[in-house]
């Protein structure tokens, strides 16, 4: 059985590792791991040629790559074969002021770094790791529980550190693909979707880590949701009326849902609320002080009741607020509270500990328009909602779909 490497010579494998996967012959950088780990485990000083050449030999190298750890310093020729070292990186001050010139050789005395913390999941930080620990053997046995599409490419086998940072979320889409051929069914948008999936919103986002995820285990096309609509469909309003009753949407997709159901549906009830058209405000209705009240303007219309429905959070909220401050007195607003009670009933199921939200940046957001919705609410819903917004938490409307309405 192979000795266990020491934290030092674990150390030097992954340095060591990092440096052939750069330098070596792209043919073989792939193997950068396995090599760097089959030379420092040979413990021997020097290292002989014949060593060597079994190493490389293993992974199908041989002279050429060579000839690259000889360049690289990697391998320094001495009487009897070659010293092993690690040269120092040119691009780390830090290493350069206190260590000596030229390579240095792994047997001196040398506490490991301690791996860089991860504030962020970031997929292009992770390494492939082709060694076998307990420890990544039991992570590997997890993968392979899944559902093979997903490690049948071998990207995640040989990345067990996306496991460990997207285990919730592999998981979760291991449930979600049980015996279908796709991820959701075409009926949801791909928002409304990636909150049903995995809590988030925007996991399934073109340009996010998690579409990257899905790319990198062969997954691209698995994802099945609805089209997205064009913005240039800001309101629809099909029949005037003297006393109007208009749902403003922060966002599309319910926007989107709620202007199906009344066109194509036919409906004259949103969550049991008589309504006579929606309005997409896209978040920055606002920042223009013309925009809505120049619409209402041209509705004609005795009065019209706003009923704004957004995010659960701090600066969903703070549109409510500036929205009743802009009506001064030309129309009436009003938080839609149907869909707010359904929102906070669903995160309330979903997530008991309102901290288990989607945390935000908005530490630094004033809480404003809190006073408008809180009154309308059950006094647990009332205090989920407030635990939500004093923990700058999200609760996002794609929690709730066109089945809700």
């Amino acid at each position: 059985m192979a000795q266990k490497l020491t934290e030092q010579e674990q150390a030097t494998v992954v340095e060591l590792a990092k440096l052939l996967g750069k330098k070596l012959p792209s043919a073989h950088r792939s193997n950068a791991g396995g090599i760097a780990s089959g030379l420092v485990r040979q413990r021997k000083r020097p290292l002989t040629e014949a060593d060597v050449i079994a190493v490389l030999g293993k992974y199908g190298a041989g002279a050429e790559e060579l000839e690259a750890l000889l360049a690289m310093d990697v391998l320094e020729p001495t009487d009897g074969g070659y010293l092993l070292s690690v040269p120092t990186h040119e691009d780390d001050p830090a290493d350069e002021k206190d260590a000596p010139s030229g390579p240095r050789a792994i047997a001196k005395t040398e506490r490991p770094k301690s791996p860089a913390r991860r504030d962020v999941r970031t997929l292009s930080r992770l390494d492939t790791v082709r060694k076998q620990t307990p420890e990544l053997d039991d992570i590997r046995r997890k993968i392979i529980d899944l559902d093979p599409r997903l490690w049948i490419n071998g990207w995640l086998l040989s990345t067990p550190d996306a496991y460990t940072l997207y285990e919730r979320e592999l998981l979760a889409l291991d449930a979600a693909i049980a015996g279908r051929p796709s991820l959701g069914d075409g009926s949801l948008s791909l928002r409304e979707l990636s909150y049903r999936v995995f809590g988030d919103e925007k996991f399934l986002a073109l340009e996010s880590e998690g579409r990257k995820l899905l790319h990198l285990m062969g997954l691209s096309d698995i994802v099945s949701s609805r089209p997205q609509v064009k913005l240039e469909l800001l309101h629809h309003i099909p029949k005037h009326h003297r006393h109007m009753r208009l749902v403003v949407s922060e966002n599309l997709d319910p926007w989107v849902n709620m202007r199906n159901a009344l066109y194509l549906d036919g409906r004259k009830h949103l969550f049991g609320e008589r309504v006579h058209g929606v309005v997409f405000g896209n978040g920055y209705l606002v920042d223009d002080p013309h925009k809505l009240p120049d619409l209402i303007a041209a509705l004609d219309a005795e009065d019209v009741t706003i009923l704004y429905w957004g995010d659960i959070d701090r600066a969903g909220l703070s549109i409510l607020a500036k929205l009743s401050d802009m009506a001064d007195g030309r129309f009436t607003v009003e938080p839609f509270v149907p869909a707010y009670q359904l929102m906070l009933r669903r995160a309330m199921k979903r997530f008991p500990d309102p901290l288990d939200n989607e945390p935000t940046d908005q530490t630094g957001v004033q809480t404003r328009g809190l006073d408008l919705l809180e009154g309308a609410l059950k006094k647990s819903e009332a205090a989920y909602l407030r635990a939500v917004l004093d923990g700058a938490r999200l609760i996002p409307q794609e929690i709730l779909t066109a089945e809700d309405l």
